[in-house]
């Protein structure tokens, strides 16, 4: 009896969709009255679904419901999309996480004369949301797969340019700078090895007292610059520490392209414009 009265329930559940299904597609004469009919059959509808003859979807239809339905449309949105799924969550977080550390990243970029205000963080963030949007845009139609691409192409490279500029600029000037001393260091050398030439000559071959003190203080001013470069050498302003430094700069520089196609990934994964 049991399995006859589910049977007999689900024709009657499977009529009701029919008889919706025929009333949708048949020629409307009244629409408003054709929307009150869809109405109570859906209601029936739901009835029988959850085998329960007192709910009504009325109640859930007048228009102070509809329009606490409508406030939190964005709500429901988010919550949808962050809670409902744990691994859209750890998605969001990690976007959110790599987004941050972009910003952050752009600050520098966008600054005038290392000076950060509040336009300074609205250009970085906006040039984020702007990457994170075309990421996530699904074009329609040839043209627009083209005009999209060349968008998304267009800001991968100026973000790329952003967030690799001030670190390229600083293993850059680092790199220079340990150039420079070492240049500076052979040059030297080559100057003291000449003046000692000199006073030898002045010394022992012309005689030449006061030509030769003053070739020594020269020599003496050379050498304290050495020390001074050699000193800077040993701090870590050197040639084998200047080749580390050049690849942690191409490092730093791989790790945040890396993110850029990280942050790629996911938008495309949890988001759809």
């Amino acid at each position: 009896m049991e399995e006859s009265g589910k049977v007999k329930k689900g024709k009657e559940i499977l009529d009701q969709i029919k008889e919706i299904k025929s009333s949708y597609e048949a020629e409307q004469t009244d629409e408003h009255e054709e929307e009150l009919s869809f109405l109570d059959r859906f209601n029936r509808l739901i009835q029988l679904i959850l085998d329960d003859e007192t709910i009504s979807v009325y109640q859930a239809l007048d228009k102070e419901s509809l329009d606490r339905w409508k406030k939190k449309r964005f709500s429901r949105w988010f919550k949808k999309l962050v809670f409902s799924n744990i691994h859209n969550t750890m998605y969001f977080l990690l976007l959110a996480t790599i987004t941050g550390f972009l910003v952050s990243e752009a600050l520098s970029f966008y600054s005038i004369d290392g000076f950060i205000d509040t336009k300074t963080y609205v250009k970085a963030i906006l040039t984020e949301i702007c990457f994170i949007f075309l990421s996530g845009y699904r074009a329609s139609g040839k043209l627009q797969i083209l005009w999209v691409s060349v968008l998304r192409t267009g800001i991968f490279c100026l973000m790329m340019f952003v967030i690799s500029s001030q670190t390229i600029s600083i293993g850059t000037g680092t790199i220079s700078e340990s150039d420079k001393i070492q240049e500076q260091v052979v040059l030297l050398e080559k100057q003291i090895k000449e003046k000692e030439k000199e006073i030898t000559y002045y010394r022992d071959v012309r005689n030449w007292p006061l030509t030769t003190k003053q070739l020594v203080n020269e020599k003496g001013i050379l050498v304290n610059k050495l020390i001074d470069l050699k000193d800077k050498q040993a701090s870590g302003k050197n040639q084998e520490v200047s080749e580390v430094e050049r690849y942690k700069m191409y490092g730093r520089a791989a790790f945040r392209i890396i993110l850029l196609f990280i942050s790629v990934l996911i938008t495309r994964r949890i988001f759809s414009f």
